[in-house]
């Protein structure tokens, strides 16, 4: 097949798998939050210092993604380079070349860097950087949610701009991260799970080696395949 029907047919598919699957709608169970009753305030500090010191400030990082929407699967690799200066900058590449390359920014503004015909640009802001931001972004004014009845740490955010609250699910002890659920005027409308947790060079911790996202109109499991901490960087 030539090199531009085969982008071509790229094209349609992709755009006819998001379009179908943004008419469907995944359904999530939503746990009951019992209240804190101030007794667990170090699980809760532990948790939140988990999450804000989760990834180094300063990594590059090669990714292995498959996304589902609409029924179809497509497989892509990522190229993150991770910054204080720069924030997140990430390049997705598929068989036909670089699909998208954006930058999310530290105060969670999303810079489109190139824009191809291979992916819109309204994909690129509102669902890469989102999971861009989400995964592997330090959420700021965490606050104690209250407990899941198997003792797990819930904290969330404040509503952001758009009225979206982050509620982000640990061990009892908040030294594992295990879930984080977005939320939009009380419903679920996306689940990431933490997984394959382990320690790459260069870093202290364990860390997750793949997330499993379920969202509104897709699907994403996502695996770290390398990652690489400068010295300076390092602990």
């Amino acid at each position: 097949m030539p090199v531009r029907t085969a982008i071509n047919t790229f094209c349609i598919t992709l755009l006819a798998a998001w379009a179908t699957g943004c008419a469907t709608r995944n359904h999530f169970a939503t746990p009951a939050i019992f209240p804190d009753d101030g007794s667990n305030r170090p699980a809760f500090l532990r948790a939140e210092q988990t999450i804000k010191n989760l990834f180094p400030p300063q990594y590059r990082a090669t990714q292995r993604a498959i996304v589902t929407a609409g029924g179809k699967q497509f497989t892509c690799d990522g190229l993150l380079q991770v910054s204080p200066a720069n924030g997140h900058h990430l390049a997705i590449v598929s068989s036909f070349g670089v699909v998208t390359d954006l930058r999310v920014k530290a105060n969670g503004d999303c810079e489109l860097l190139k824009v191809t015909p291979l992916f819109r640009e309204d994909w690129s802001r509102r669902f890469v950087a989102r999971d861009l931001r989400w995964l592997f972004g330090a959420p700021a004014n965490l606050q104690p949610a209250g407990r899941l009845a198997d003792g797990s740490v819930v904290l969330q955010t404040d509503p952001d701009s758009t009225g979206v609250i982050a509620r982000y699910i640990f061990s009892a002890d908040g030294a594992h991260w295990h879930e984080l659920d977005l939320l939009l005027e009380g419903n679920y409308f996306y689940r990431a799970m933490a997984k394959n947790f382990r320690k790459y060079p260069g870093v202290a911790t364990e860390i997750p080696g793949a997330f499993e996202v379920n969202a509104e109109s897709y699907r994403l499991e996502l695996r770290i395949a390398e990652m690489t901490v400068p010295k300076e960087a390092q602990p």
